[in-house]
């Protein structure tokens, strides 16, 4: 008999569950059930966190995953300590046999090493805050019986989050309405309140904020005394350990008060992301040689939600070639739950080969029953690659709902938005008339992974699967592939192989027959502020309330 294992990271954002069959992961994110981006929990009543439970119990159960009882039940060690209310909830729709917490960076860090394909590794966690700290380091070696952490020193320094607070003294960037933010975050508070600061609460009020800092520092330029001030914020003194994982501590209020409150814009905000962002990547390069063994580490695994600053990755991996860096797709918060279970088949011996990676292992569409009453309404034909590739070559922005949905923050084909990279106008429609978001905001590139190299300076030691690393366009390319070419040369690239996804790859294959390249843009299929959809109705919803031209549902395609 299979063993049956489920995972809860309740959080105060990116609640999400998994469950293990003896064959496969299946993970749900909350957000896309209900569609509002690093949906917690902990904000609904009992009656509405029941209902989540036996919806997802229920779609469980379409798929033919309904025990009489979970062998194995697993939460984060925060919602052990703090929402017990929310787990009894939890038992009482999924009885557990045994059940027990988990630290939050020991999750993560199994979650990387498991699906890496790494026998050994280096291991590092870093995001805003955790039971165990900030920043985390693993020696892991297959079999795995024990994890032990290795680094311990700073791990009460939220530097992630403090990069993603310098964003919000951006007013291009910065979530509104910004007053009531700046009315709670007076100087000192930290002194009086500091778990009110640390709350999840005020910390996540845009999770977003870093990868829009991240895609602004590309218009900036280096300005010593804003990069020093950027050091100094990030680096952490003894008297600020006594707030764990606050990032309004008083170096904060010294350097950023009066912008915090005015708010930057136009090049004094472009400087001031870029250097917030070099002082990222050198704060972070300072802490990695502390731990890094040159004899030792030969892999290396990133993870939690400061591994999603894709441009510091690239860095790593120009910067350490003997080095394989890898990335997970899901190395948020998003990827907790995916990663306890991982925790407890590598502690237990079992590594089936069926789950190492879980690119694809989301929940299917959940409104299936809807597609006979959209196709009986609509114009449709049965889409094939040659045909999309024909529409997307004449220019046409096409969403595509396709397969179970991906896990993590990425679409990587199955949610998608695609369009074609050498049209100089495709980025700026896609922002303003698709998806609503800011103008500086760029777009990812897709390609087959055995042609990257023709096309990006691809670095041999890094995993481009995941869109974790940004390499430079080569130059004789960048005015053929403007829409995906950022400011300063770079891609945030996915590689794609025919074993991944063979309809996207066959796609591709027939672009390039038109074309003469393998490339398209490859976005998340949303609009600004909503989750990645996973409703055939919700891609309708959009195709008739924006600018996109045309959806793939499963096997049809639908157009204006």
């Amino acid at each position: 008999m299979p063993k049956f294992i489920i995972s809860l990271y309740i959080g105060g954002h990116d609640t999400n569950l998994s469950v293990y069959n003896g064959d496969e992961i299946i993970t749900f994110e909350c957000e896309r059930i209900f569609g509002n981006r690093y949906f917690s929990l902990e904000y609904l009543t009992p009656s509405e966190q029941k209902g989540i439970f036996n919806y997802i119990k229920n779609i469980l159960k379409k798929k033919g995953i309904d025990p009489p009882s979970y062998d194995v039940g697993i939460t984060d060690w925060e919602s052990e300590m703090g929402n017990e209310d929310i787990l009894s909830i939890f038992k009482e729709v999924f009885p557990i046999n045994e059940f027990y917490p988990m630290p939050h960076h020991m999750a993560h860090s199994a979650g990387a090493f498991y699906s890496s394909g790494f026998d050994q590794a280096l291991v590092l966690s870093h995001d805003g805050g955790g039971d165990d700290g900030t920043w985390c380091a693993f020696n892991l070696t297959k079999p795995v019986s024990i994890f032990e952490y290795i680094e311990h020193q700073i791990s009460q320094n939220p530097f992630s989050t403090k990069y993603s607070c310098i964003g919000r003294c951006i007013e291009e960037i910065r979530p509104a309405p910004h007053s009531a933010l700046r009315q709670r975050l007076q100087p000192n508070a930290h002194i009086s309140a500091p778990n009110n600061l640390a709350h999840p609460r005020l910390n996540s009020l845009d999770q977003s904020v870093a990868g829009k800092l991240m895609g602004l520092a590309a218009y900036g330029s280096f300005n010593k005394e804003l990069f020093d001030k950027c050091i100094d914020y990030f680096s952490v003194t003894q008297k600020e350990e006594e707030h764990p994982c606050t990032p309004y501590v008083p170096k904060f209020w010294k350097h950023f008060y009066q912008i915090m409150g005015e708010g930057v814009k136009g090049r004094e905000a472009y400087d001031l992301a870029f250097n917030a962002q070099r002082a990222f990547e050198e704060y972070f390069l300072q802490l990695f040689s502390t731990i890094f063994d040159p004899y030792k580490h030969k892999n290396v695994c990133l993870t939690g939600g400061g591994a999603l600053n894709v441009v510091l990755n690239e860095r790593l991996s120009k910067d350490y070639p003997a080095v394989n860096f890898f990335i997970p797709c899901s190395p948020s918060d998003s990827g907790l739950s995916y990663g306890m279970i991982a925790h407890h088949l590598l502690v237990t011996g079992q590594t089936p080969s069926t789950i190492a990676d879980p690119m694809y292992s989301g929940f299917p569409v959940l409104d299936k029953e809807s597609l006979p009453y959209i196709l009986s309404q609509r114009a449709w034909q049965k889409v094939t690659p040659a045909l999309l590739a024909a529409e997307l070559e004449r220019g046409k922005i096409i969403g595509v709902c396709r397969g179970d949905s991906e896990t993590g923050p990425r679409a990587l084909g199955n949610r998608s938005i695609l369009a074609d990279p050498r049209n100089p106008k495709a980025k700026d429609a896609l922002n303003s008339k698709v998806k609503f978001r800011e103008w500086y905001r760029p777009f990812a590139p897709i390609c087959p992974v055995e042609k990257a190299d023709t096309f990006f300076e691809t670095s041999p030691n890094a995993s481009y699967k995941y869109m974790s690393f940004s390499p430079p366009v080569r130059s004789e390319y960048q005015k053929k592939l403007p829409a995906i070419t950022h400011v300063d040369g770079s891609s945030r690239l996915q590689t794609i192989s025919a074993s991944q996804n063979s309809f996207i790859y066959e796609v591709l294959e027939e672009f390039e027959k038109l074309t003469n390249i393998p490339i398209l843009i490859n976005t998340s299929f949303n609009t600004k502020g909503r989750a990645i959809l996973t409703r055939y109705l919700t891609a309708i919803q959009i195709l008739d309330s924006t600018e996109l031209d045309a959806v793939v549902l499963e096997d049809f395609y639908i157009a204006k």
